[in-house]
């Protein structure tokens, strides 16, 4: 239980007018969660008023359940000008789901602000992730795509781990599925060695998009998935569109295709390189 404890009147004020919480029994009330997720949902997603030099983003979501979900999106610069994409689902919905989201996104951008490459990123995020959970003594796991676009060397270095919806098309249209390079976060104990990355060229005019499974396994009233090759036929229809319109065409069309009835939260990214 938790308690508002006001100041005892009859002792010598140290801060006036301050109160305090006390937690009972090591645990929040639900109502306290659901708070403080929600404030911490309005920062797992990428802004859209930072402009970022070399590329131009935008970012489309729609949680399932309530004001919080368990999707992240993040575009980061770096002092070396070096840029990172993030998109994960974490496993489950609503405020436990949205701490352990911003647990992923402000972790994933302390290991890289050490300077380790992304496949040593997703190897620190996991442990760190496996050790909550133990302490924790919860159950959970994420999907997690993980890229570094140096602009000097027009290289993206990324891992994928376990995140299927993420995609590169060239300017002229070409698609090419960056398919998992690692296993899921938070699921395999000791295992490092699973953990590779890939690189790709990347050159002006190329977009970068990546979804939640919230669109790939959005269903239509008769059952049928969405689904990946849905996904990347929407994204090169419609690639020449600005990125706003762009991530917001593919939600229109898994909206559209599930009849408005979504079970998952759904998040997207667009990136176009300049």
């Amino acid at each position: 239980m938790i308690e508002l404890k006001q100041p005892d009147p009859s002792q010598p004020a140290k801060n006036a007018g301050a109160a305090s919480v006390v937690v009972r029994d090591g645990n929040l009330p639900e109502a306290t969660m659901e708070e403080a997720a929600k404030v911490l949902v309005d920062h797992l997603f990428a802004p859209h008023d930072i402009e970022i030099a070399g590329v131009s983003y935008a970012v489309s979501y729609k949680l399932a359940i309530g004001p919080t979900g368990g999707d992240i999106v993040d575009v980061y610069q770096y002092d070396n000008d070096s840029i990172a994409f993030a998109i994960a689902d974490i496993s489950g919905k609503g405020p436990h789901a949205a701490v352990n989201a911003a647990l992923i996104k402000f972790g994933l951008r302390a290991y890289s602000s050490e300077g380790l490459t992304p496949e040593r990123v997703i190897r620190a995020l996991d442990r760190l992730y496996l050790e909550t959970n133990a302490f924790e003594k919860k159950d959970s796991f994420a999907s997690v795509f993980f890229g570094i676009v140096d602009p000097t060397r027009r290289f993206m270095n990324y891992t994928n781990a376990g995140h299927e919806p993420v995609l590169v098309v060239a300017r002229d249209g070409t698609p090419t599925v960056l398919v998992p390079t690692a296993p899921l976060v938070g699921v395999f104990d000791d295992q490092h060695h699973l953990f590779q990355q890939a690189f790709i060229y990347v050159e002006a005019g190329m977009l970068f998009i990546a979804a939640t499974d919230g669109v790939t396994e959005a269903r239509s009233p008769d059952g049928e998935l969405f689904g990946m090759d849905r996904f990347v036929k929407v994204a090169v229809a419609n690639r020449g569109l600005r990125e706003p319109e762009l991530a917001q065409a593919i939600m229109d069309a898994v909206l559209a295709f599930c009849e408005g009835d979504r079970r998952d939260d759904i998040a997207i990214v667009a990136v176009r390189f300049l």
